[in-house]
């Protein structure tokens, strides 16, 4: 779920950059150093990663404390050869944006070339708390030039949509999931769509009711050109799944797929029955990666008063017995590649009693070992870290909330396949 050269002064290495060094270990070596990205006067927070398997960009949004009229996207393109990015440039008619770690704004590029940038704005006439509207524009030439504004959703009836994800089509189109306000039970509506030959999401259907109305769903599409949908579902008492056990819903992570390009999906089923009964949103989505034989899956739940991450992999149709892998981490994504899954996520820790956000790279292997890195740096808070793998080589950013100014850091992870 992107390339060019860039004046060095754009770059600032973190503490300690000057001595960039390699650290050997078994299958990984890490570059050692910690770029950051953004302006250090500006508030950056939203990272997001898309790969087309040529190209690379990373987006973020830039918000203002003040006044969020003034929130803009912006992206940069990843160099595959200088491992930098080239300038950082800004979607214009983004400009009054809302701005959400889990809900962030996206920029997808088609392997024509083709930008697609989407992102949510709150109407005017809007006064509900959480509402907000999807909206789409896409570039030609790079980013240099932008078409009109398409609203997503012109159903009236659909005050909202939020929790997208954004994945490339096995045809070169572009697919997109959200969650929407047309619902007709609590919760809101899973919704697919994808782009047609003038690059406009024409074609919309739901294809899962009554989800949890917070999280972020994963759209994710393996190299056998199977789409898989992953998304944290709510389960009332009067509904199937449900365990019988009090009156509060079950949030719990379900999944479904299409073999034929998104024409039909399958009927949804749990990726783990975690029976997670909470009123309530905890605010963390699900990640899916294909390793080249099995479709893994990396979540967060709280249930059974064992909070922390999980991981299954799918077998036929149905999901293995979950493993815990992280008590305290929090927001995972992964990919996959050649047997291996990459997982990241922050895990918070203290020293001297203090609390800390450290992301974390662990490295699952065919065999089932679990080989883990730390790689922001020591004592720093950082959160929501996305990753993408190219030429034996990871690619890791994340926010970091060191400074008064939210930052975007990331890194560069070098594995052996």
């Amino acid at each position: 779920m992107k390339k060019i050269i860039v004046p060095l002064f754009l770059f600032f290495l973190v503490s300690c950059e000057q001595n960039t060094h390699q650290v050997a270990e078994k299958t990984t070596k890490i570059i050692d150093s910690v770029y950051v990205l953004t302006d250090a006067g500006k508030n950056s927070e939203g990272a997001f990663l898309f790969n087309n398997g040529q190209n690379i960009v990373l987006n973020w949004t830039e918000w203002d404390a003040h006044d969020s009229k003034q929130n803009v996207l912006k992206f940069a393109v990843f160099n595959r050869k200088t491992l930098k990015f080239d300038s950082i440039q800004r979607v214009p008619l983004s400009k009054g944006l809302q701005m959400h770690a889990e809900s962030m704004a996206k920029v997808a590029i088609k392997k024509d070339g083709t930008l697609l940038a989407v992102y949510r704005k709150k109407p005017k006439t809007d006064k509900s708390r959480f509402g907000g509207l999807m909206y789409y524009t896409f570039s030609k030439d790079g980013g240099k030039t932008w078409t009109k504004q398409y609203r997503l959703v012109e159903d009236a009836k659909s005050t909202s949509q939020s929790f997208y994800d954004i994945a490339l089509l096995p045809d070169d189109n572009l697919g997109l999931t959200w969650l929407d306000s047309r619902s007709k039970r609590r919760g809101k509506t899973l919704y697919f769509a994808r782009t047609d030959t003038l690059n406009l999401f024409s074609e919309q259907k739901p294809i899962a009711f009554s989800t949890c109305e917070c999280c972020r769903t994963e759209l994710f599409v393996d190299s056998r050109g199977y789409i898989h949908v992953a998304y944290r579902n709510l389960i009332e008492p009067d509904e199937e799944g449900f365990d019988g056990y009090g009156q509060t819903e079950i949030r719990d992570m379900y999944y479904l797929k299409s073999m034929d390009t998104a024409r039909n999906f399958s009927r949804p089923i749990p990726i783990s029955k975690d029976n997670w009964h909470i009123y309530g949103c905890p605010h963390t989505g699900p990640s899916l990666a294909y390793d080249g034989n099995k479709l893994g899956a990396v979540w967060f739940t709280a249930a059974r008063n064992k909070p922390g991450l999980f991981f299954t992999l799918y077998e036929s149709d149905y999901f293995l017995p979950r493993k815990q892998i992280s008590v305290e981490g929090r927001h995972p994504q992964m990919v996959a590649a050649n047997g291996k899954f990459y997982r990241v996520y922050e895990e918070y820790h203290e020293v001297d009693g203090k609390g800390y956000y450290k992301i974390v790279l662990d490295i699952q292997s065919s065999d089932g070992s679990v080989q883990q890195k730390e790689i922001s740096q020591p004592q720093t808070k950082n959160n929501h870290a996305v990753l993408t793998l190219f030429d034996d080589k990871l690619l890791i950013a994340w926010a970091n909330d060191d400074t008064r100014h939210p930052k975007i850091l990331y890194k560069i992870v070098e594995v052996e396949q």
